[in-house]
């Protein structure tokens, strides 16, 4: 990806009191943190609860979580451009974990689940850490709603 791609990712990436955020990144990122906190506790524990396609909130990014037992896996749907990979995520209750990796960036990415149609993904690790993307995803995170 050029300069220029990448400053147009970040500038139609959402803002937040805190900055802007890489739609692809941050909603791989924003989608592990939100498959996990407490609403209805059965409900958001149900592996089943995480199927489906899920986008961030406001960008046409979309990916499809596929559940097998306490793991997930990522697939792209709509990437929004960006080339990205995710490992095979670790789900623990209505919480998950999962390593993306972008453009030489590895972050940790935490997935809650608020609600069995919303999560909040935040980056728990961005290595290196002076890459801009690393720079950009430092404190945000990203709201991921269900649309299936």
């Amino acid at each position: 990806m050029t300069d220029s791609g990448l400053l147009a990712l970040i500038s139609m990436a959402p803002q937040r009191a805190a900055g802007p955020c890489m739609p692809g990144l941050w909603a791989a990122l924003t989608l592990v943190a939100t498959l996990s906190t407490h609403a209805g506790a059965d409900e958001l524990t149900d592996p089943a609860t995480w199927h489906g396609e899920w986008q961030a909130e406001n960008t046409d990014f979309s990916l499809l979580v596929l559940p097998s037992g306490a793991n997930f896996r990522l697939e792209p749907l709509r990437p929004a451009g960006i080339e990205w990979q995710a490992g095979e995520g670790m789900i623990n209750g209505s919480s998950g974990t999962v390593e993306v990796r972008y453009q030489g960036v590895v972050a940790q990415v935490m997935v809650q689940l608020t609600t069995p149609e919303t999560a909040i993904v935040r980056s728990m690790s961005c290595q290196p850490d002076y890459h801009v993307v690393c720079t950009l995803v430092r404190n945000q995170q990203a709201r991921f709603v269900k649309l299936q």
